[in-house]
């Protein structure tokens, strides 16, 4: 459903933040207070049990600077819509899939959570669902968190608000009482938090990898390994008190007030350093750190591809299709080039026509299938933003040439996501329609002795049905050639990149990637088509191609099936 620019004359929506399943949410400026407010906007169908009032019932009792502030409410016929404090930031589970904190920072987290906790436990609200997804870090220089979510609260003078016995929450995180459906206390968000704490400080959750019938069948929890088994370096105080808030025995454990107290404590005599920050957390925490910074490294970045591809794919094309005078192309060349790397959607409509001219030169019937394509590929990426990768089919013959085209697949997926398989394919096609022309045999590593410059008959052809009729005959006496095409396709797809942030994921997806591609460029033309491979030639741009999905699988952002 399209949502108004201004909501209840008050609120302007100035972009989306996210969405999920239970809501979405966008940033919006709030004109009466002059100040940025988060807007979540719920369905009543995503929110029949009334989660979305229960949050704003909860928070309203608390007013607490680790604690995201709710400003207001409205509840309509069809939606819900919550005005909340907007902060600027990453969540927790964020920072831990990056290895982005040292040991002192999680201990800090938790001295801020447990204020938190003890001034929403002190009116009555247990918040149930703590965990690392509802704990948001402010952007700044200092650790400063912020509790969000209290969806799944329960207010403990307001009877009936939840059913005894329901599993509310997290289940990973839940405390022992809480997953055997018992009345629940503040104790059991104690129990969460600690958990929380233990899996910044070992790395991972002692529950990962388990099933989630494995969780259901045993709900009231194993003995956790003390922190000391895994993290000797750290106090054994530490230690202690995270053993304490995690005892299964809820009588056992602290309070929030006392276990913040002790961490507090434990912050004097913690090590400043953590042993996971290595030069490469470093990097990768300097690119996936602010959205700010993000943002300003991602166009950066495209508009450098951007002028790139037209820099390449003007040098390829006008020396070898003789149309404009000599004494112009270095104008020719560098100026839609230079649009390009500042403005890509003029540079790239500029190159494009730059390169009209000599095609229909060529040929009245390969300009109309050059002309055809580029304005709906153009006008296709135009919508998402990504016009600029409408050059790099044409940019891919001149990096084939330089030895290091291949690392372009992994290159072009990392920045067109689902859309890398259609600039894959028109790559290996126009890679494909060059080598009939030119009468290379080797393009860009193997195949057959070429035949000779087959596509040259449809010189000065007039018909764009005579062009495709002598592209279906080159590729019929090359097979490989069609192979070649919906190789360049498929590894356009970086998969990896679906496997989530894991690092540990990511890398094993980047292994299948590569072991796949080698044996798909490599073995699978000799087996199915009985064709030679130039093996060197390959192993030379495999290396530069394995060490770009190596850096694309660490830094860029993770993918979800949905995303474009």
């Amino acid at each position: 459903m399209a949502e108004p620019s201004v909501l209840y004359d008050r609120y302007k929506i100035v972009r989306k933040l996210g969405s999920g399943a239970f809501a979405t949410v966008y940033l919006a400026d709030d004109l009466v207070m002059g100040r940025p407010v988060a807007v979540k906007i719920v369905s009543r169908t995503a929110d029949a049990d009334g989660r979305s009032v229960r949050e704003a019932q909860a928070a309203a009792k608390l007013s607490h600077h680790n604690i995201l502030t709710v400003y207001e409410i409205y509840e309509e016929a069809d939606q819900t819509v919550l005005v909340t404090e907007y902060i600027q930031g990453r969540t927790l589970r964020q920072y831990y899939q990056d290895r982005a904190l040292s040991d002192a920072d999680i201990c800090e987290i938790g001295i801020q959570m447990c204020k938190a906790l003890d001034h929403a436990h002190k009116r009555g609200v247990v918040h149930r669902d703590i965990k690392p997804e509802n704990i948001m870090l402010a952007t700044g220089d200092c650790i400063d968190v912020r509790l969000m979510d209290f969806g799944v609260a329960m207010l403990e003078d307001r009877a009936g608000i939840t059913v005894d016995g329901d599993l509310v929450g997290t289940l990973a995180y839940m405390s022992p009482e809480q997953g055997e459906g018992k009345q629940v206390d503040s104790r059991s968000d104690v129990y969460s938090l600690a958990l929380t704490l233990y899996e910044g400080f070992t790395g991972q959750s002692p529950f990962r990898g388990k099933k989630l019938q494995e969780l259901l069948h045993d709900v009231s929890r194993p003995e956790i390994p003390p922190l000391a088994f895994g993290r000797s370096d750290l106090p054994p105080s530490l230690s202690d008190a995270l053993a304490g808030a995690m005892a299964r025995d809820r009588y056992a454990r602290p309070d929030a007030r006392t276990f913040g107290a002790r961490l507090a404590q434990i912050a004097r005599i913690m090590p400043a350093s953590s042993p996971y920050e290595t030069i490469g957390t470093k990097v990768r925490r300097s690119i996936s750190g602010p959205r700010a910074d993000r943002d300003r490294l991602t166009y950066l970045g495209v508009h450098l591809v951007s002028g790139a591809l037209a820099l390449a794919a003007l040098m390829y094309v006008l020396p070898r299709a003789p149309f404009y005078p000599h004494a112009g192309l270095l104008a020719l060349v560098a100026v839609p080039s230079f649009l390009a790397l500042l403005w890509p959607f003029a540079g790239a409509v500029l190159t494009l026509a730059v390169l009209t001219p000599p095609v229909f030169a060529y040929g009245a019937g390969w300009g109309v299938l050059y002309v055809i394509p580029a304005i709906l590929v153009t006008t296709l990426l135009a919508r998402r933003r990504r016009e600029w990768a409408v050059l790099l089919p044409a940019a891919v013959p001149l990096a084939m040439a330089g030895w290091f085209g291949l690392a372009l697949l992994p290159l072009t997926g990392v920045f067109l996501r689902r859309w890398g398989a259609l600039a894959g394919f028109f790559s290996g096609l126009v890679l494909t329609v060059t080598a009939g022309l030119s009468g290379q045999a080797l393009l860009p590593y193997l195949f057959t002795p070429s035949p000779g410059p087959v596509l040259q008959e449809a010189h000065r052809a007039a018909s764009p049905w005579t062009v495709l009729t002598s592209i279906a005959r080159f590729l019929d006496s090359r097979p490989e050639m069609s192979l070649q095409i919906l190789l360049f396709a498929f590894f356009s797809l970086p998969l990896y990149l679906w496997l989530g942030s894991s690092r540990e994921r990511r890398m094993w997806g980047v292994c299948v990637y590569l072991v796949l591609m080698l044996l798909a460029f490599v073995l699978l033309p000799i087996l199915a088509l009985d064709v030679s491979v130039d093996l060197g030639r390959f192993l030379v741009a495999y290396v530069p191609c394995a060490i770009l999905t190596l850096l694309s699988a660490l830094f860029a952002p993770a993918q979800g099936a949905g995303s474009l």
